[in-house]
């Protein structure tokens, strides 16, 4: 009896996508059956049937495969069949790392459309031919795409991409079809509370991310803002680009409905090359006008304070200390805010009006050679009081002393070289600002400060002015009160004598601030002429 020839073990495998079942009717059902049929004929043994369903051939993992793939490793498959060289992988890559999966597992893939069989010598060297085919066509198709999509928005401005920018939304074109980007009002006004506050008022970004959180104000793909984030959202120039009006895909411009229009983008763009270059606004701590610029008698910055119903004052953070503590600053004392604000604005109103007087001011600096040798002078004596910091330091160490006692012999040597090298550093300010106010558009922009904080008593208006002229304050010291003789108190009015005398309201404790007031005197003239 002569001997039967074993029977060849299969599976087979069939894939559509979407647009495929669509376009060309080409369906699961159709493809198992022409499999089945060429299985048949071959006289092959059939072990299942593996299918993706409207998934793309692109990625080399899908459910149905990785099924078909794992049932290969487990071992008695002789061959896998398909229809088509594109049904297994669009790419030559991908369809050789398919065979070569197969061929270790000694099973091999057969095409029934083209004729493929990679059990055979021409059938290896076919498979990499049609594979490289195949992602050829990939490539045709994709290329064919785009070239669609780039027609679609240099000639009828339409929106073909995937996400719009934050304060837009996708919708149908009102005549034609496709898709137009039009202006989403919550995010709208976003984008205009972010241009407003960061960029015009120069918040800090902690605050404008409060008020935005606060206002439900969300971010387009998040909960809340953060610091961070709007940071570096507002520094991007995408955002920037789609609220002043344009929309770029490819390199195309595309016009959309502006937020912003061209003067506010202007003013966005300039902070953002501001930023860039790290030209940081002057930080502004709450309603404190001279927060930063005003020093305490011993030296130090003010802090703001205000608590519960007192009046906002200005404070050395030193003077709250324990009294029984010897760096408590006994001597420097609150001062009302509302006074010193405006004894300070009344000065400079005055020189900013008086040319003459600026003149004589600036005459003086001018003669001695001022801001040049002025700092000159103080970096000779900033060495020399470093050399004798580090002397005495050395002496006292030998002699014992340590920590806290160390400290506290050292405090007098180490005000004085604070207190120079704080002129150092205003010294160089005044020399770059008297540069920059060569440059007329800069002038022009500080006379614009002026004119506007002259006419009014607003923080936002006057900080500038105040950085621009680099206003140094110093109180240096206390008068009493002549309304209320240094108690800090009115009389009774006559005929009470019962109950709590009235706050004296021209002085805060009975004292009042002795101010040295300073300002750049060449810059300000300079800005005084055009303001007169």
């Amino acid at each position: 009896m002569s001997g039967q020839t074993e029977k060849l073990s299969v599976v087979t495998y069939s894939r559509v996508s979407t647009a495929e079942q669509v376009e060309k009717g080409t369906s699961l059902e159709d493809q198992r059956r022409r499999l089945l049929s060429a299985t048949h004929s071959r006289a092959a043994c059939h072990l299942a049937h593996y299918q993706d369903a409207g998934v793309s051939g692109v990625s080399d993992s899908r459910p149905g495969l990785d099924e078909l793939l794992n049932h290969v490793r487990g071992g008695g498959v002789d061959l896998v069949m398909a229809t088509k060289i594109d049904r297994v992988s669009r790419s030559a890559v991908g369809l050789l790392k398919f065979v070569e999966n197969l061929r270790e597992f000694e099973c091999h893939l057969v095409l029934i459309d083209e004729g493929l069989d990679t059990s055979t010598p021409a059938g290896d060297l076919t498979s990499g031919v049609l594979g490289v085919i195949g992602g050829w066509e990939r490539r045709r198709i994709a290329e064919r795409t785009q070239s669609g999509r780039l027609t679609a928005a240099r000639e009828e401005g339409r929106f073909v991409g995937s996400t719009p920018p934050f304060g837009y939304d996708v919708a149908a074109a009102t005549a034609g079809k496709g898709k137009r980007l039009v202006v989403n009002a919550d995010q709208a006004r976003a984008v205009r509370m972010i241009y407003r506050r960061l960029v015009i008022d120069g918040a800090p970004a902690v605050t404008v991310t409060d008020e935005l959180n606060a206002a439900s104000m969300r971010p387009a793909r998040s909960r809340i803002w953060t610091s961070i984030s709007l940071r570096r959202w507002a520094l991007r120039e995408e955002p920037l680009r789609a609220a002043s009006g344009l929309w770029l895909f490819s390199g195309i411009e595309v016009p959309i409905p502006p937020i912003l229009d061209t003067a506010e983008a202007r003013q966005w763009r300039d902070w953002q090359t501001g930023r860039r270059a790290g030209l940081r606004p002057p930080r502004v701590r709450g309603p404190y006008l001279l927060s930063g610029i005003l020093h305490m008698p011993c030296g130090r910055g003010s802090m703001g304070r205000t608590t519960g119903s007192q009046r906002p004052t200005y404070s050395c953070r030193e003077h709250y200390l324990p009294i029984a503590d010897p760096a408590r600053h006994a001597d420097c004392f609150n001062s009302s805010c509302e006074l010193v604000d405006n004894a300070v604005l009344s000065h400079i109103r005055n020189f900013l009006g008086n040319p003459k007087l600026l003149e004589e001011a600036a005459w003086q600096h001018l003669r001695g050679g001022e801001p040049k040798n002025s700092h000159e002078k103080n970096e000779q004596q900033r060495a020399q009081l470093r050399d004798e910091l580090e002397t005495e330091s050395t002496d006292l160490r030998r002699a014992g002393l340590r920590g806290a006692a160390l400290a506290a012999a050292l405090m007098p040597l180490q005000r004085h070289l604070e207190s120079v090298e704080r002129d150092i550093k205003r010294d160089q300010r005044r020399l770059r600002s008297h540069t920059r106010l060569q440059d007329a558009n800069v002038l022009d922009r500080a006379v614009i400060q002026a004119q506007n904080a002259l006419v009014s008593s607003s923080t936002e208006l006057w900080r500038p002015l105040l950085e621009v002229l680099h206003t140094s304050i110093l109180i240096a010291g206390y008068d009493l009160c002549s309304s209320c003789g240094g108690s800090g108190y009115l009389g009774f009015e006559p005929g009470r004598r019962r109950g709590w005398p009235a706050n004296c309201r021209d002085c805060l404790g009975g004292r009042n601030p002795e101010l040295q007031i300073e300002i750049d005197d060449i810059g300000a003239l300079a800005i005084s002429r055009r303001v007169s």
